[in-house]
């Protein structure tokens, strides 16, 4: 069942509302509505089909852009993320969506892509930890297609169905729209880049991998 979470910011006269879908409508849906938008003074852009990690009626949403290939990336994945998850996502204070801003290689975008073939059957999450615990250097080839259908296996996945999805780039276009909206929308120029916002209307921004303290200031200053 597709989970919705619509949170709206003001800010010079622009609403931004990221509609967060868990298993939701498709890609081309969700182009349409960026390429045309209301014309009146108020620009929505909305962003579907993304998967959330913890409560969808949270108050607070941390959005995070990132490669898969990204060294400051995995280095906020290994210090930093894991009490966030503990003191605000399983708490229901928050919850995190995971924007991709492929830009390394060609890997990245591959990486990317197998992601949302693993959601597919429903494993999202799990093969997102994957990869950040698996990254070694930047198109060394750690996830090359062997090493991305490995995973796959490792995670008892559908093997047949994750390769088809595969071969067919049945996300490349999600992933591609995925990257111009976090550069276009959101503004960001490197990874690991933080979009923080609550149902009040506000935000903030966090850029690089800063540690838990930093976050835990912002966090609660949201809540």
């Amino acid at each position: 069942m597709a989970n919705t979470k619509v949170i709206a910011v003001v800010a010079a006269a622009v609403i931004l509302i990221l509609a967060v879908t868990a298993y939701a409508s498709s890609y081309m849906s969700d182009f349409a509505n960026v390429q045309n938008p209301p014309q009146d003074e108020f620009e929505t852009i909305s962003l579907k089909g993304v998967p959330i990690l913890g409560s969808a009626n949270a108050s607070v949403t941390i959005i995070e852009i990132g490669d898969y290939q990204c060294p400051a990336c995995k280095l906020w994945f290994d210090n930093t993320r894991q009490d966030i998850i503990e003191n605000y996502i399983d708490t229901g204070k928050a919850n995190l969506v995971f924007i991709d801003m492929p830009f390394i290689g060609n890997d990245s975008i591959s990486a990317a892509e197998a992601t949302y073939c693993a959601n597919d059957q429903g494993m999202y999450w799990d093969y997102h930890v994957k990869l950040y615990q698996f990254q070694q250097h930047e198109n060394d080839g750690w996830a090359n297609t062997d090493r991305l259908n490995a995973i796959a296996f490792d995670l008892g996945l559908d093997t047949e169905k994750f390769n088809e999805c595969m071969s067919s780039k049945k996300y490349f276009s999600q992933v591609s729209f995925n990257k111009q909206k976090a550069s276009v929308d959101f503004g960001a120029n490197s990874t690991p880049t933080f979009v923080i916002v609550n149902t009040s209307g506000n935000i903030d921004h966090i850029l690089g991998p800063h540690p838990y303290s930093t976050f835990e200031k912002v966090l609660d200053s949201m809540l």
